[in-house]
């Protein structure tokens, strides 16, 4: 019979096992994958915030500028724990896969910038564009003339710009911004509403539960765009509108005065000033018509007298106001001002006048109701009218056209009317 094998020997537990050689241990390749992940980790924590800070159309446009001065910040920590990885790689003996790793990263991080960078962008674009929309459906609300649709559609616009600037926007002007990383920021614009849905806005909000100030800010605004698109036949309806702001019953004539307010470029300012430089004859009538008078300082009074184109709105004017006749009769510069007005572009009126001696009228019938020119001064009435006499169109200059001037000549150069009487004199006493 053939022997049995022999039986394999066992390790003695009792003595130590042989020593593993050192360069046989495992490296381990945690360095290698904290190199790898550095930069697209500083990356995406990076985009994160920037999705948070400028992840919205109206983010404040500092803080694009802000992003790139952290962005080079945290680029420079990052360097300095990719050192310290590395270091602590080379002690491992991982120098190698850790270089690799930094470089793989690296070579990562562009794209992942690229594709996220795109993403908080096109979230601001859509952002910028429901903002847009939004308003656009306002406006769509505003032309139905329901009420209560209305004022939800204005509680409903982002950030709640309330209802001075809401009305501002539909007028065609700014509206919300599309703030880019920092390059030229895009500029959104309201529809161009028209004078009669705005004013339905405006009843909408005077109708509800916002306070008088609001009300009252709203309305000056739509009285804006009321005057930049010379519309004073509106002015009756938006001075009904302004009445029911006040306690009643309202005061009449009911004045209308400037305020320190701020509503972008819908800011109003003084109302006279600014409408009836506009509107001019036809604005001082809507003015008087809609029950409206004017402030006791100078200004606005200055205001409807620079205004008039016509002597019978004048007469309605002096006639509505009593102080405003005083006024010309007593106050020598107010007279001046009114003669002033007219006689800046007399000339180009005679000239397109079929009757010259017509657009005589007003300035006789100033001069009837106290008005007096300067004889001396930085520029007289006078001077105003000979400069404009100067570049007369002399096609036009008919005999009719030279009666008219020398009507006018004896209104605003008194002194040249006194100079022939003056000869005349001393021609007697010799």
């Amino acid at each position: 019979m053939d022997a049995a094998p022999p039986e394999p020997t066992r390790p003695d537990p009792t003595k130590p096992a042989p020593a593993t050689p050192a360069s046989a241990a495992p490296r381990s390749n945690a360095p290698a994958w904290i190199a790898f992940a550095l930069p697209p980790l500083a990356c995406a924590l990076w985009l994160a915030w920037a999705a948070l800070a400028l992840g919205y159309a109206e983010s404040h446009g500092d803080r694009a500028y802000e992003l790139v001065v952290y962005g080079f910040g945290g680029a420079g920590l990052t360097g300095l724990i990719a050192i310290g990885v590395l270091i602590w790689a080379g002690l491992r003996g991982v120098i190698g896969r850790a270089l690799i790793g930094l470089f793989a990263g690296l070579l990562l991080s562009p794209l992942l910038l690229w594709f996220g960078a795109g993403a908080v962008l096109s979230a601001r674009r859509k952002d910028f564009e429901q903002r847009q929309e939004q308003v656009r459906l306002l406006a769509d609300t505003a032309r139905r003339g329901d009420a209560a649709r209305i004022r939800a559609a204005i509680d409903a616009l982002p950030d709640r710009p309330g209802p001075a600037r809401a009305l501002c926007m539909l007028q065609g002007r700014d509206s919300y911004r599309l703030v880019h990383w920092l390059w030229f920021n895009e500029q959104g614009y309201g529809p161009n509403l028209e004078s009669e849905p705005l004013l339905s806005a405006a009843a909408a909000v005077v109708d509800g539960p916002a306070p008088t100030e609001v009300k009252q800010a709203a309305l000056r605004t739509v009285l804006r765009a009321l005057i930049d698109r010379d519309e004073p036949r509106h002015f009756a309806a938006w001075a009904a509108l302004w009445r029911r702001t006040l306690p009643q019953p309202a005061p009449r004539p009911m004045r209308l005065s400037a305020l320190a307010e701020e509503t972008g470029d819908c800011t109003l300012g003084d109302p006279a000033g600014r409408a009836l430089s506009q509107w001019q004859d036809d604005g001082v009538r809507a003015w008087l018509d809609a029950g409206v008078g004017f402030e006791p300082d100078r200004a606005q009074p200055i205001a409807a007298l620079r205004a008039l184109r016509r002597a019978d709105t004048l007469r309605a004017l002096l006639a509505a106001d009593p102080r405003i006749a005083a006024m010309l009769r007593d106050d020598r510069d107010a007279g001046e001002d009114a003669l002033s007005a007219q006689a800046d572009s007399l000339s180009a009126t005679l000239d397109a006048a079929p009757d010259p001696a017509q657009a005589v009228a007003l300035i006789e019938a100033l001069q009837a109701a106290g008005a007096r020119p300067r004889i001396i001064g930085p520029v007289t009435a006078c001077e105003l009218f000979d400069r404009g006499e100067q570049r007369r169109d002399l096609a036009r200059d008919t005999p009719q056209r030279q009666a008219a001037a020398q009507r006018v000549r004896a209104v605003l150069c008194p002194a040249e009317a006194k100079a022939p009487k003056r000869a005349a004199a001393k021609k007697t006493t010799k």
